[in-house]
């Protein structure tokens, strides 16, 4: 059974009677609930809130409108596929992987535009336009879904000999291009964004005080804050993901490559429940880390709470 996981790709759809723990199918189903609960408000509060439009928070507004359907999506249908009726596991891989993959363009616009922000700061507000941004978004979609179309060339071939040569050099150039390439890129460039934005933040201190520019200083510190809010938040979230697909890609590279990887039944689960984890993480760190959307939290949750207030309030005068 574990060779026949470990061949299977990703292995969206375990069947019930194959099994598959109980405890698989409930944390499934809570991770589902808190995509949906997290990275619906996110997109809510981005889209109606003017002060939150800005070019970091496109990019988060487009990253959780994949993670959102993933929630949407691939949980309720790759369950149902299991346990109430058969579906064709090819589509349903091609599927996922085209969301994996529309995360990682996202991601790697992300990147870009974070670097761009540490290493050009005088000269990012004037490049990073609406239309430069809204650019990158579409180019961090629509590369992803034309490559992921690529395989409907061949899924019906009757020949086997080419389904499976096209399938070998297509897998290979899905592991390095849309896994191992961007991960390891992305990590290198954080790294220096990090050694740069501590260069820059000691650089713009000293200039303050040597100034003794009180606005200025107040000014350069709001800024200086929201933009290692941002650096650092987006960080963590490429971190967290490189987490939650190790072992995944670890699966994939055994698969593509016929290796013997021995692996337990309990450790292909807990990497499917992380492949679906991570979009359920993300809105939580923006929501706890990131200023500008922590602020905009806490004012909604403020708000509310007023209003539960006052109408009890209402309730209490009106008993009277």
């Amino acid at each position: 059974m574990e060779n026949a996981n470990i061949s299977n790709k990703t292995a969206l759809t375990p069947k019930f009677d194959d099994g598959v723990e109980i405890w698989y199918w409930f944390l499934r189903g809570i991770i589902g609930l808190a995509i949906l609960a997290g990275n619906g408000p996110v997109i809510y509060l981005i889209a109606t809130r003017h002060r939150l439009q800005t070019t970091s928070n496109w990019f988060i507004l487009s990253l959780s409108v994949a993670d959102l359907l993933v929630g949407v999506f691939v949980i309720p249908v790759s369950t149902s596929c299991s346990l109430l009726t058969n579906c064709n596991d090819a589509v349903m891989i091609l599927f996922f992987d085209l969301l994996l993959f529309v995360s990682i363009g996202n991601m790697c616009a992300m990147t870009a535009d974070r670097y761009l922000s540490v290493i050009k700061p005088l000269t990012y507000f004037q490049n990073m336009t609406s239309s430069r941004v809204f650019q990158w978004i579409v180019a961090a979609w629509m590369i992803p879904i034309s490559f992921s179309v690529i395989p409907f060339a061949w899924i019906t071939s009757k020949s086997a000999e080419r389904k499976k040569r096209a399938e070998m050099i297509y897998g290979t150039t899905q592991i390095v291009s849309f896994n191992i390439l961007p991960c390891v890129v992305m990590l290198l460039i954080y790294g220096h964004i990090f050694v740069v934005s501590r260069k820059h933040s000691r650089q713009i201190r000293a200039l303050c005080v040597e100034h003794n520019a009180g606005r200025s200083r107040a000014l350069n510190s709001r800024r200086m804050k929201q933009e290692r809010s941002a650096t650092r938040v987006f960080g963590l979230v490429l971190l967290i993901f490189v987490l939650c697909w190790l072992i995944s890609a670890y699966r994939h590279f055994c698969s593509y490559f016929k290796l013997s990887c021995p692996m337990s039944s309990g450790t292909v689960l807990s990497s499917r429940l992380l492949m679906v984890a991570n979009s359920a993480i993300n809105p939580f760190i923006y929501a706890l880390l990131k200023e500008d959307i922590k602020r905009e939290v806490k004012r909604k949750l403020c708000r509310r709470r007023g209003e539960v207030e006052a109408f009890t309030s209402s309730l209490q005068s009106g008993s009277r």
